[in-house]
């Protein structure tokens, strides 16, 4: 079905070029040796294909921990935020094949490199956290070039919330005037299509 479609569109074209050319049509006159040829542009174009997949994944503008409280004591006390991403669109996925969303901190370049918020004045200040999947860092999941995998979607209509988790001991016992302020952060979302069978 395919090819033949294709063959029409072709055709057509061509046929299409070959009748607007008579506007610009050339005489072949055999008592003319420099008019005996002639040459005629023959052109087509081929649509792309009207089935390759299409999506649309929505991704939070913002998302706020709120206020953070400095722990009295000593040890893990964590704030957490729900994160939730969606695919509002997915056209002619093939069968296999998946919708892969990867996230990472803006400032990352490796495995490495944690997902910070910065004092909007004093850099020197920055608080790290974690997106946890079903009580996973998904930092412990594989590096890919654009981040770590957020999650999978093979349909229109799915959605996905991981938890960004921040723990407060890091401002345990720090000098709140320096410390105390508004953090900002930035995460880099990637999507592709993936075969699922290769993840």
């Amino acid at each position: 079905m395919k090819k033949k479609l294709v063959a029409g569109v072709m055709a057509t074209t061509m046929m299409a070029s070959v009748m607007s050319t008579g506007v610009f049509a050339k005489d072949l006159d055999p008592s003319n040796e420099d008019k005996k040829m002639g040459d005629t542009q023959v052109t087509a174009t081929v649509e792309e294909n009207e089935n390759k997949a299409s999506y649309v994944i929505q991704i939070p503008d913002t998302v706020d921990f709120g206020k953070i409280q400095q722990p009295e004591t000593e040890g893990d006390v964590y704030s957490t935020h729900d994160i939730t991403v969606s695919c509002i669109q997915a056209d002619n996925l093939a069968a296999g094949n998946a919708i892969a969303v990867l996230v990472k901190d803006a400032s990352a370049v490796e495995s490495s490199d944690p997902f910070r918020l910065t004092h909007n004045e004093n850099s020197d200040c920055a608080l790290t956290y974690e997106i946890m999947n079903n009580g996973e860092s998904i930092q412990n999941g594989t590096w890919y070039s654009n981040g770590f995998l957020f999650n999978l979607f093979t349909g229109a209509g799915q959605e996905a919330t991981d938890q960004l988790r921040l723990n407060r001991n890091q401002l345990y016992n720090r000098d709140l005037s320096i410390w105390g302020g508004q953090y900002t952060g930035t995460l880099n979302f990637y999507t592709k299509i993936v075969d699922v069978h290769a993840q």
